[in-house]
């Protein structure tokens, strides 16, 4: 069986040590480091399966050190710190964390989570791996979508990877936010709602050539949103609002 092999970040010696014996206990494999820089170089020559980040560090906070992973990593990413109001953690979603949870945190919390997290993306990978629409093209073992159109290709964080399939897998429908929460997050999450409005925008930024004036992914005001083929958004959106 594989042994999932986890990277924390903290630079608190302490809070590391009690990281560690918690998911060692748990039968994870972990690497705690205390410097960012030094994170960034282990990433380069190691493979993880989560990477758990606080946010507050002298060299290089937590938010800065989230982007550069993702600008080559899918990885998923829990942040985990002492900055625990609704702006904080809107700011780490929309920095490519998957998911965030606040200091001082209960034990149990953080072991169901990173079960979750693990266990959602074990599910994407083994799950059809290309699906198609006329606009686009995903791969999720890669975690990565094609623009049909412009033959561009952008990676997707593993929750955005989900929403997107389930989104694509019901082209034309309306979903409704609890659906999607659930396909993203699963039965178990117990995050801010507002989060999937934040994902949401993050694969606008991605997938339309003017996310400010979406043409597939669209708002059903009230209800959810839902994922339009391009011409048909063209001439919907005005309805269904943006």
């Amino acid at each position: 069986m594989h042994m999932h092999h986890i990277l924390v970040v903290d630079d608190d010696p302490t809070n590391t040590k009690i990281l560690k014996f918690l998911l060692t206990g748990e039968g994870y494999e972990v690497t705690a480091l205390t410097s960012p820089v030094e994170a960034l170089r282990n990433l380069g020559e190691n493979v993880y399966d989560l990477i758990i980040l606080d946010i507050v560090m002298p060299e290089m906070d937590g938010l800065e050190l989230c982007q550069r992973i993702r600008a080559t990593s899918t990885t998923p990413i829990i942040f985990i710190s002492a900055l625990g109001e609704i702006k904080d953690k809107i700011t780490g979603l929309k920095a490519g964390g998957d998911d965030y949870i606040s200091k001082p945190f209960d034990p149990n919390e953080l072991l169901a989570r990173t079960w979750a997290t693990l266990r959602r993306t074990r599910q994407l990978a083994t799950s059809e791996s290309s699906l198609k629409t006329t606009d686009l093209i995903l791969d999720s073992v890669e975690g990565k979508v094609t623009l049909v159109r412009s033959g561009k290709t952008v990676t997707l964080t593993p929750i955005e990877a989900r929403l997107l399939r389930c989104l694509m897998s019901n082209t034309g429908r309306t979903l409704t936010r609890d659906t999607l929460v659930i396909k993203a997050w699963g039965y178990e999450y117990e995050g801010e709602s507002n989060h999937l409005d934040v994902y949401i925008k993050r694969l606008r930024s991605k997938i339309e050539e003017n996310p400010s004036e979406p043409r597939l992914l669209l708002t059903s005001r009230g209800v959810g949103y839902k994922l339009q083929p391009s011409e048909v958004g063209a001439t919907s959106s005005a309805q269904v609002g943006s």
